[in-house]
């Protein structure tokens, strides 16, 4: 009787120890919701185009544009969002610097099963090596995480709207020249 509660015990430990991998170890599940809000613009609107939302927002050449929303972790452990991998290729009309919380730090705490307010960073800029009225989107962020101080994966995360911005025309755009601009 005590070596099969000693096997029962040891089955149990060795199953709570697995889990406890399994959750330590399986990729955060992290989703993007609203309220947003954008700045670093003159001009914004936001219209829902089928199933898409799409927030378009007005380029201005070398400014900053940050669009802030909120993470969810729907995970059993806390995470640290610790910065942004950008994509490759960046947008033509983006390019993603940094990612930052509500006070304007790089670190950003998501309890488990919690949420925190999260700002991209996005750089206009090559307006002059697209035509006018083109346009550029950005729709997804990947996010590099830690987790009790120890790197984790990096997340995929959809955003709630689809960023957009149009190429401006000449104007809008000084360093443009009659080459450096495709026609359209």
């Amino acid at each position: 009787m005590r070596r099969a509660l000693t096997v029962a015990g040891t089955v149990t430990l060795a199953t709570v120890a697995a889990t406890g991998v399994a959750v330590a170890t399986a990729t955060p599940e992290l989703e993007a919701t609203g309220p947003t809000s954008v700045a670093g613009t003159t001009g914004t609107a936001v219209f829902t185009l089928g199933d898409r939302t799409i927030r378009q927002v007005r380029y201005a050449d070398g400014g900053t544009l940050a669009y802030t929303f909120t993470v969810e972790n729907d995970g059993w452990l806390p995470l640290t969002v610790t910065g942004l991998r950008a994509p490759d290729p960046q947008p033509r009309l983006f390019e993603l610097k940094r990612v930052v919380g509500a006070d304007g730090d790089a670190t950003i705490a998501l309890p488990a099963r919690g949420s925190a307010e999260v700002t991209v960073e996005m750089l206009m800029r090559g307006c002059e090596t697209l035509s006018a009225r083109a346009g550029s989107i950005v729709d997804e962020v990947e996010l590099e995480l830690e987790s009790a101080g120890l790197p984790r994966d990096t997340v995929t995360v959809d955003l709630p709207e689809e960023v957009r911005a149009g190429s401006p025309r000449e104007a809008g755009c000084a360093d443009a020249t009659a080459s450096s601009r495709p026609p359209g």
